[in-house]
């Protein structure tokens, strides 16, 4: 090891972010000794978690190797890939990368996403590691928020993005250990750090919905009632909180043929009804009929009314249950 990485890895180790970082992974239960996948795109956010990774490294609190993947559809991506690189070199920490083909056109934002989780969880168990770690922070789970609140989400929405979860069929979860740090500390640990970065032309766009909040909502908000992010941050773990509480009282509700009875939510609030119907058809049935479906539930009409789920299939609220059939 060179002088010049030793003192960069210090300064790692030292910075008041690494705390945090390390704080995060408890909270998202990645035990001592860890071995993770730290997503690198090369940006300020995922390079400010490397290097921070690489001086928990030094405490023995995770072994993290980096892992890039380049969707192939922007004629730079290269040099995203070479940034990453470049950065997982001066930090001594391995670096794998995946190039995937992709082709532009209708849902190419979803299926890259789709793509871009698989790779990173084939990239993770090739290197021996349980979880990939992200860098969303506070400032991605404000508009993650906003966003739901904007779709009329139910209180799991309004958990936003969990500290952990599931890459589906892979086996291997994605830990967020940054939701409580602010965008710009990440920047300004790249900066005290000495850490090039690139910047993704995608994040100055105003034309989404993600862009609006980034660029209009969340800057008013936040000359409103400064450190907006970071309080909403916590408003999303007790939101979470409570979603999972309240899962387990509909999942304590369900008969042996896994309906609910109507019986079950005679004189509830509606609210609790929208949770049993949001439990038995998860993603596949919108906002608008949650709430139909709500109501349906929990008036005294006992012919059937049906609510068709997407994918195929169809809730069912009958004289005596909810179920999907």
């Amino acid at each position: 090891m060179s002088e010049e990485q030793a003192a960069l890895l210090l300064a790692c180790r030292r910075h008041p972010l690494a705390a945090e970082v390390a704080r995060g992974l408890a909270r998202a239960r990645v035990g001592d000794g860890c071995r993770v996948a730290v997503a690198a795109s090369g940006g300020a956010d995922s390079t400010a978690l490397l290097a921070l990774c690489a001086g928990l490294r030094a405490h023995g609190r995770i072994d993290p190797v980096a892992v890039h993947v380049d969707h192939g559809l922007r004629d730079e991506s290269g040099l995203d890939r070479a940034c990453a690189a470049s950065a997982a070199e001066r930090l001594g920490v391995a670096f794998a990368s995946r190039r995937l083909d992709l082709r532009a056109g209708s849902g190419v934002a979803a299926r890259a996403r789709e793509a871009r989780f698989a790779a990173l969880a084939e990239m993770a168990a090739e290197q021996g590691a349980s979880v990939v770690l992200l860098a969303h922070h506070a400032d991605d789970q404000l508009e993650t928020l906003l966003l739901a609140i904007a779709r009329g989400a139910g209180l799991a929405g309004l958990g936003g993005m969990p500290s952990r979860r599931a890459i589906h069929g892979t086996g291997i979860d994605a830990v967020r250990p940054c939701l409580r740090i602010r965008r710009g500390a990440l920047r300004e640990a790249c900066a005290t750090l000495g850490l090039e970065w690139r910047e993704d032309p995608g994040n100055d766009r105003r034309d989404t919905p993600r862009g609006v909040m980034r660029h209009v909502v969340l800057p008013a908000l936040e000359g409103i009632a400064p450190g907006v992010p970071g309080r909403a941050a916590r408003s999303a773990e007790l939101a979470r909180l409570g979603a999972v509480l309240l899962e387990s009282h509909v999942e304590a509700m369900r008969g042996p043929g896994g309906e609910i009875p109507r019986a079950a939510l005679r004189g509830a609030p509606e609210a609790l009804a929208a949770s049993a119907v949001r439990f038995l058809a998860g993603d596949r049935i919108d906002d608008a009929s949650v709430w139909q479906a709500a109501e349906a539930a929990c008036d005294a009409v006992t012919d059937p009314r049906r609510f068709p789920l997407e994918g195929g299939g169809e809730l069912v609220i009958d004289a005596h249950a909810l179920r999907v059939r």
